[in-house]
């Protein structure tokens, strides 16, 4: 079966961004495959073909003026699960999208805006996997490397000057000019604990979902770099999340202290397992109308 990454825009392309990651594990079959799992042939495109059923995925942001356009490639096929990727700012008008079936996944959602549709986070970046260590050893309490490009992350970098624990705090000058990808990823994956700040909108971020997938514990954060504090993670999950969160950073040292870091990764890991499981069976089902 095929997976349509439609782009009726030339700047955009949808496969080099690196919120791409989860979604393309998922259709590379690397996050769950469902008893009615059908491999699927990722296309990218410019139109779409007539089909009886499809995944579609297009580059959102990009989309923000073309809506009509994208409403009408959507029509060639009668079953459609449209997921709007990679629009952070929430520009793309969603309620303009008309369709005897369609099953709309937002990523990056905003609260009251997006409430009605199927949600899904930034996730981790395209080509993670191919980093991380074949064996985790845990040994360091806490990591972070990247910018401080907001009052969020001001307000991490001198709460962590406080904690009581062995740490590496990096502070980097750019997008990417860190540590090279392995390391980075062998250092997250020797943390217990990897604190979260807010995305430049809302505080969904690549980091959160980096975390999940290398057994730390995240530290999400529950205010937006405006200060407004939102019960965010278990309305975009849509269920109480295990891990913990905060919208005061110096709390950092108190909530590390407070967490048995053992009991916790089990019940976070069973957690994430389960929630990509049924991720996995919803999108088929709509796919299939089960």
């Amino acid at each position: 079966m095929k997976a349509y990454i439609l782009s009726l825009n030339k700047e955009a392309n949808l496969t080099d961004q690196w919120d791409f990651g989860f979604l393309k594990d998922f259709l590379d079959g690397n996050v769950w495959k469902t008893a009615n799992w059908n491999d699927f042939e990722i296309v990218n495109c410019s139109k779409l073909e007539k089909a009886e059923r499809a995944i579609v995925a297009i580059p959102a942001r990009h989309h923000k003026d073309l809506a009509a356009q994208v409403n009408k490639e959507l029509n060639k096929i009668d079953n459609v699960v449209l997921i709007l990727m990679g629009d952070e700012e929430a520009d793309f008008p969603v309620d303009q999208l008309k369709h005897n079936s369609l099953h709309i996944w937002v990523q990056n959602p905003h609260m009251e805006k997006h409430d009605e549709y199927n949600r899904i986070g930034t996730g981790y970046p395209t080509r993670m996997k191919q980093y991380l260590p074949t064996y985790f050893s845990k040994e360091l309490d806490l990591f972070f490397s990247g910018q401080i490009t907001h009052q969020r992350r001001q307000e991490l970098a001198e709460a962590v000057e406080l904690v009581n624990c062995e740490y590496i705090f990096n502070r980097t000058n750019g997008f990417t000019q860190g540590y090279e990808p392995d390391e980075y990823y062998n250092k997250l994956c020797k943390a217990r604990f990897a604190p979260a700040p807010s995305g430049a909108v809302i505080p969904d971020s690549f980091r959160l979902f980096e975390a999940l997938e290398c057994m730390a514990i995240p530290i999400a954060d529950q205010m937006n770099p405006k200060g407004i504090v939102m019960e965010y993670w278990d309305w975009l999950f849509k269920e109480i999340t295990p891990f913990p969160k905060t919208s005061n950073w110096f709390e950092l040292n108190n909530i590390i202290k407070s967490i048995d870091y053992n009991e916790l990764i089990e019940k976070q890991t069973a957690w994430w397992i389960r929630w990509k499981r049924n991720f996995a069976y919803k999108v088929m089902g709509q796919l299939y109308g089960n």
